[in-house]
């Protein structure tokens, strides 16, 4: 199991790293619109790795969110099966804590285990499911993401997740 401590320090890493990168950037762009009059062609070029450094990181943070998310639903269906009585318990040994993908468990059902489904943090942490699944499967967007402020919300998402 993951210690949940461990993910939001790593989450504390990557913000602290993207934003040094970010800045870096930056500090590109100003430089190349001092000395070059062709401010066009740079700030495009840097345009592009800003977004794709916000996607990469992006994804990279959503990485975090996603193990507590899964290490809190463990701990829900461990919670569950460990019940004294089997009437309470019958439900949660339909789930393999042994399995990797917990029995099947669609990320959706995962996330229904731990945030209470149709909450305003269930449908955020769903569009960023969804974003992230963008992302990763190769449909790169055309704008920034305020990865800052993303990492905020999966701060505050974690610290909602139900464990029991």
């Amino acid at each position: 199991m993951v210690d949940a401590n461990t993910s939001v320090d790593n989450l504390q890493h990557i913000a602290s790293l993207y934003q040094q990168v970010d800045n870096y950037l930056e500090n590109s762009r100003d430089k190349a619109e001092l000395t070059d009059d062709n401010t066009t062609n740079v700030g495009g070029a840097i345009d592009r790795k800003q977004r794709i450094n916000d996607q990469a990181y992006f994804v990279l943070a959503w990485g975090q969110l996603e193990t507590d998310i899964k290490s809190a639903c463990r701990n829900i269906i461990e919670h569950g099966q460990s019940h004294r009585d089997w009437r309470n318990r019958r439900v949660w040994t339909l789930y393999n804590l042994n399995d990797r993908r917990l029995s099947g468990l669609s990320f959706e059902n995962r996330l229904t285990l731990v945030l209470e489904k149709g909450s305003k943090n269930w449908k955020r942490t769903l569009q960023f499911y969804q974003l992230r699944n963008q992302i990763a499967h190769g449909k790169l967007l055309l704008k920034r993401i305020d990865v800052s402020a993303v990492i905020q919300e999966f701060f505050h998402i974690q610290s909602s997740l139900a464990s029991e």
